[in-house]
């Protein structure tokens, strides 16, 4: 090729990459200047949160710029999704960086911005699962996090089935689980999803699994045939879920008004009826799900839903509600951790001294078992049992020791000291008699060492007097 005409190329290259930037932001102009009144809240009006790489190449393709210049309403964007796309892939395979037709039409239809009414008519359209899971992403990626979940509840077990991967061997997907993975997942084949805020990210992983239990609850009534027979029956009682902004989602007493097997607007045949039911102690009407629904009287939910009344979800006060973890979530008081090991745990605890505890040896005893540490356990109370005995000995002698007036003691003293051993107490007070004998021999060796006595035969004679009292007195 000539130099000339890889100048003309590159010219020519240059002008296309030019009319794409120059259609995008006049795109971008167009959806700006619409009026805003019904639109759907975006965050962000000018890169809608797509990775940047992603953006630009999209930006830059022929089929982008051939939707801009041919596409100008919301009707032929759903009719283009309709006949094109054929996955949800961002990029094509096989090429290099190609952006995929589905997100090519992405863009366009953030450029052309979309209401509320059009945005319900995607999501439930059904001609094709695309020009649904389309609105999806629409709302993943550009739509304010406060809305997202209210969009994306009713459909988190839609049933209906969608091809996702380019891949011709991959498999067949279903819109609810597609909807799921947006909420929980922030890959998305090679990109990554804008990440929602901490507090409402939280919030949307404990609704979802409220939502699992429901559905696992609606499984459960829809293979019963007996319970399907009786809420089908109008102004049968049950217990159906009721919630609202001021009140959480709690259990009351219901009635079944009607069922409803198909969507009127649509006329879709659902897969599980719906029910119209009326809280008599309120008196308001609510359409719930089969999961939301449960036979009178049972109480054994599986999550944190206590049984409440209707007036106390009229007055916000303490009726059943989910606990919020937010997975995060209550704090536990603070003896639950002994109160749960002595009530639930009935295996031995390494942390204790003594081996098995007493629940433990208890149980042990009453099957019949015997163990080698009831053995080496009476040894060990036996022998704590005669030092508990000399112990108590021992207090008691201190203690009546400590009685004694110091003058007596020493009245005592002297009169051992003259008998030299041949007094002799009260044979009922062993124990005082050899601690007194003990003491007074010691003080009579330390006084003989060191002087003798030189006490009158009257001072003598008194102290035996006084001698004779005190043993009348203590014996």
């Amino acid at each position: 090729m000539s130099r000339a005409a890889l100048w003309r190329q590159e010219a020519s290259l240059k002008e296309r990459e030019r009319q794409a930037t120059e259609a995008f932001q006049n795109a971008l102009e167009e959806g700006r200047n619409r009026s805003q009144k019904g639109l759907v809240p975006l965050r962000d009006t000018t890169t809608f949160n797509l990775n940047p790489m992603l953006l630009g190449n999209i930006s830059k393709s022929g089929y982008f710029v051939k939707c801009c210049n041919q596409i100008k309403d919301w009707s032929a964007l759903v009719d283009e999704i309709y006949y094109h796309v054929t996955h949800l892939e961002p990029w094509t395979p096989g090429a290099a960086k190609t952006p995929s037709t589905a997100f090519c039409l992405l863009l366009r239809l953030f450029t052309i911005r979309c209401t509320e009414n059009q945005m319900k008519l995607m999501l439930d359209h059904v001609d094709s699962p695309y020009i649904r899971c389309v609105g999806f992403l629409y709302l993943r990626y550009a739509a304010d996090p406060g809305i997202v979940w209210k969009s994306f509840q009713p459909y988190l077990y839609d049933r209906e089935p969608v091809k996702i991967g380019a891949n011709i061997n991959s498999k067949e997907s279903t819109v609810g689980e597609f909807v799921r993975g947006l909420l929980t997942d922030l890959d998305f084949y090679g990109t990554r999803l804008p990440r929602l805020p901490v507090g409402i990210e939280r919030e949307i992983k404990v609704k979802l699994l409220q939502e699992e239990e429901i559905e696992q609850r609606a499984d459960k009534h829809f293979n019963d045939s007996k319970v399907m027979e009786y809420f089908q029956k109008i102004g049968c009682r049950v217990q159906a879920m009721y919630g609202d902004e001021e009140n959480e989602v709690a259990w009351y007493d219901a009635v079944v008004d009607r069922v409803i097997r198909k969507d009127d607007e649509t006329g879709v045949q659902f897969h599980r009826p719906k029910f119209i039911v009326t809280f008599p102690e309120y008196g308001n009407t609510e359409v719930v799900s089969l999961g939301e629904m449960d036979m009178p009287g049972v109480v054994n939910h599986s999550l944190d839903v206590r049984r409440g009344t209707l007036g106390d979800a009229r007055k916000g006060s303490n009726g059943a509600s989910y606990r919020h973890a937010k997975y995060d979530y209550d704090d536990p008081p603070r003896d639950y951790k002994y109160r749960h090991e002595s009530r639930f745990d009935e295996r031995p605890n390494p942390k204790r001294s003594s081996g098995y505890g007493r629940r433990e040896r208890d149980s042990f005893r009453e099957r019949g078992y015997r163990h080698d540490y009831d053995r080496g356990q009476s040894r060990s109370r036996d022998l704590h049992r005669k030092n508990d005995e000399d112990h108590h000995h021992r207090y008691r002698s201190r203690s009546r020791d400590r009685s004694i007036p110091n003058d007596e003691k020493e009245l005592y003293r002297a009169d051992i000291r003259i008998n030299r051993g041949k007094t002799t107490l009260a044979e009922g007070d062993s124990v005082m008699s050899n601690k007194i004998q003990t003491k007074s021999e010691n003080i009579e060796k330390e006084d003989v060492e060191s002087k003798p006595s030189t006490k009158t035969p009257e001072q003598l004679a008194a102290l035996a007097e006084k001698k004779r009292k005190l043993l009348a007195k203590y014996g």
